[in-house]
């Protein structure tokens, strides 16, 4: 029962969002349709290809982690992993859940063992979150020196700053306090034996438990080793959010919009925290009505600004999202699995 009740508010959520989104263009049909037919090609293109980038960076800062951990995949793998487990988020909204475990079953399809994949995970998502909590204070300050944010507005930039910093420290100490990861990971297997023995009446049995144990502190002891390698991971990561917002950048550049680096930066922070609400995926319809409303603010044409987000979200999240499940097929059908052997071998095997 509880499962039907979410997939109806997240239903229900999708249809008010579209809903918005096409009472919104509705009402601005005329000017939308002269807006279309100035927009300038050359920077729709750029847009794409920004986009292009910020999958190929999302990979390459997989493959650099993966790699520091002694662990090798072959970039373009690395790359179209990177970009399949990030869409599915974008249509599952479930704090990155979904992402998560399809990133772990296609490296698990590469030999990566499953404490590897959340070892990388881990790191990659502290690295993300940090940066995007500095982008979101850089935007809040510029929102503040433009006069153009509410109170109201300030300080939910600060709680959003706040609560992802708190979930970096909250992260880095479950890499670094030996402790207290044994007893929170402990905890959590306990409790999910629980629940799948009321349900199933099924237990996970004790020896993958200690297999996965010895997996992550594998890993996270070859990141503390190796944190000086840490160097391009950072790079790309910091490129992944840097073309993300190239993306709106060029978006409003096809729309004939000369914007502001500090006016673009603090509408993009406002959106990205927009992006964060659980029932929405991707944020569909509040990140493309909080960023038109914060432009419009910074007297950007609300039309030319609403046209802009929308194409912003076709080029970030629609097409990808597309591409991604050719991807997703080409990643299943490249992947050998192995299966044991008597005497510990490995067989390979051919679908």
């Amino acid at each position: 029962m509880k499962k039907q009740v979410k997939c109806l508010f997240y239903i229900l959520g999708i249809l008010f969002s579209l809903g918005l989104i096409a009472l919104l263009v509705y009402q601005a049909k005329d000017s939308f349709v002269k807006i279309w037919q100035n927009v300038q090609t050359k920077y729709l293109f750029l847009s794409v290809g920004s986009s292009v980038l910020i999958y190929v960076s999302m990979g390459m800062s997989l493959y650099e982690v993966l790699r520091i951990m002694g662990r090798r995949i072959g970039k373009s793998a690395a790359i179209g992993i990177a970009l399949v487990s990030t869409t599915v988020n974008y249509a599952v909204s479930s704090l990155g859940a979904s992402g998560f475990a399809l990133r772990a079953h296609l490296l698990n399809r590469r030999r990566i063992p499953f404490g590897t994949c959340v070892t990388a995970s881990i790191v990659i998502t502290v690295l993300l979150y940090f940066v995007l909590a500095i982008i979101i204070l850089q935007g809040s300050v510029l929102m503040f020196f433009h006069s153009s944010a509410t109170p109201a507005q300030l300080l939910r930039n600060f709680i959003s700053i706040v609560v992802m910093c708190a979930v970096c420290c909250a992260v880095t100490a479950f890499l670094f306090n030996n402790e207290w990861r044994s007893k929170s990971i402990r905890k959590t297997f306990r409790l999910i034996n629980k629940i799948l023995f009321h349900v199933f009446g099924a237990l996970i049995p004790k020896k993958r438990y200690d297999d996965f144990m010895d997996q992550l502190d594998e890993g996270i002891e070859l990141i503390h080793k190796k944190k000086k390698k840490m160097t391009w991971t950072i790079v790309y990561v910091c490129a992944d959010w840097l073309f993300t917002i190239l993306v709106l950048f060029f978006a409003f550049r096809a729309v004939g919009v000369h914007i502001d680096p500090g006016i673009l930066v603090a509408g993009f922070a406002v959106g990205m925290m927009a992006t964060l609400i659980p029932i929405l995926p991707g944020g569909l319809g509040a990140m493309e009505l909080a960023m038109t409303a914060v432009y419009a603010q910074m007297g950007i044409d609300w039309d030319a600004a609403l046209m802009a987000t929308l194409i912003y979200r076709v080029v970030y999240y629609i097409l990808p999202g597309i591409v991604s499940i050719f991807i997703y097929w080409g990643l299943q059908l490249s992947a050998t699995p192995y299966r044991p052997l008597k005497g510990g071998a490995h067989e390979r095997t051919n679908r």
